[in-house]
């Protein structure tokens, strides 16, 4: 099973490319030419990141044609995408990390990661509904409950219900 900085590497490159070959797509729309040389390009392209492991240098130049490509030719266009910011780019990058490394865990730890997101869902809305809930404790529980829902997405089972029985904690406590 990959680690999770070559899945968090393969998500960037996932993302990039999805975004810049639907650019393309619709832009190439009448013209052949285009939509043979991105027929050519994005099956490559998505091949390369989908393959066991990932060939993230093939991908990667594929990924370098197509920049290159839409700098040339659509470079004033109202709607190419731009390059995220660094804070927006780690966002949508988490997403795609975060289903590239559920699918490569198998299905009987995914299974209890459900059971256990089920469980930190219905609990943290027991305790936020709450009455008498002070605001300081509400934040206490919103920040504990954070911390194990980003357990879960690394995939420490047992973090997560630690992190759990704390936010249960927070919420009996508070006055």
């Amino acid at each position: 099973m990959a680690g999770l900085y070559e899945i968090w590497q393969q998500a960037e490159v996932s993302r990039r490319l999805d975004v810049l070959s639907g650019f393309i797509a619709m832009c190439a729309a009448g013209d052949d030419n285009a939509r043979r040389r991105l027929a050519r390009l994005v099956p490559d392209a998505e091949t390369a990141v989908s393959s066991s492991p990932p060939d993230l240098a093939v991908a990667s130049e594929c990924l370098d044609e197509l920049v290159e490509w839409a700098d040339t030719e659509w470079a004033d266009h109202p709607y190419r995408p731009v390059e995220a910011r660094p804070d927006e780019a780690d966002r949508q990058t988490r997403d795609y990390a975060k289903d590239l490394w559920h699918a490569a865990l198998p299905v009987r730890l995914r299974d209890e990661m459900v059971r256990i997101e089920l469980h930190l869902e219905v609990r943290f809305l027991a305790l936020c509904r709450q009455p008498g809930l002070s605001c300081r404790s509400r934040q206490d529980v919103y920040y504990v409950a954070g911390r194990a829902a980003m357990a879960l997405d690394l995939g420490h089972l047992e973090v997560a219900e630690q992190e759990i029985r704390r936010m249960e904690q927070v919420g009996s406590v508070a006055p």
